[in-house]
C-alpha cells in the first residue's frame, strides 16, 4: 500500500468517525420512570408517568430543537428554547404552560426534567441513550 493509500484511508476513517459521533450528538431517546407532582400547599407526591398525562419515551432532537412523544396514545413534540452543556451535562429549557428544564448526564445518560408554574412544580426522572 502506497503512503497516498493509507494518508487516504485514515483521512477516511477518521471522517466517517467523525460523522458517527456528530450523529451520536443530534438525538437522544429517553425513558421517563418516575414523577413527583409538588404544590405549596399539599407537599410531593409520587405520580406514575401514566397518572402525570406523560409518554413513557420521548425523542429529544438536539438539532430540530424538539422533544417528541414516542408513545402512541401521546401525541405531542414539545419544542425547547436554549440548550447549554454545564458539567458533563445538557441542559434543555423552554416553556409549555410552565416553565421547565431537562438536565440529561452526558456520561451517565440520567435524566432529571423539572417544571414549575403557580404554586406547583413537578419532577421526573428517566434515562437516555444516544441514537
Amino acid at each position: 500500500m502506497t503512503r497516498l493509500s493509507i494518508l487516504l484511508l485514515a483521512l477516511g476513517i477518521a471522517t466517517s468517525t467523525f460523522q458517527v459521533a456528530s450523529a451520536e450528538e443530534s438525538s437522544r431517546t429517553c425513558a421517563l420512570t418516575k414523577g413527583f407532582e409538588c404544590s405549596s400547599m399539599s407537599g410531593c407526591q409520587e405520580w406514575s408517568i401514566q397518572e402525570m398525562e406523560l409518554p413513557r419515551f420521548i425523542r429529544i432532537d438536539l438539532k430540530a430543537g424538539t422533544i417528541q412523544s414516542l408513545d402512541k396514545n401521546i401525541t405531542r413534540v414539545t419544542p425547547f428554547k436554549n440548550m447549554d452543556h454545564v458539567e458533563d451535562m445538557l441542559v434543555l429549557h423552554g416553556t409549555e404552560k410552565r416553565g421547565w428544564s431537562i438536565a440529561i448526564g452526558e456520561k451517565t445518560g440520567n435524566l432529571t426534567l423539572s417544571a414549575s408554574g403557580d404554586g406547583e412544580s413537578f419532577v421526573v426522572f428517566g434515562s437516555c441513550m444516544n441514537q
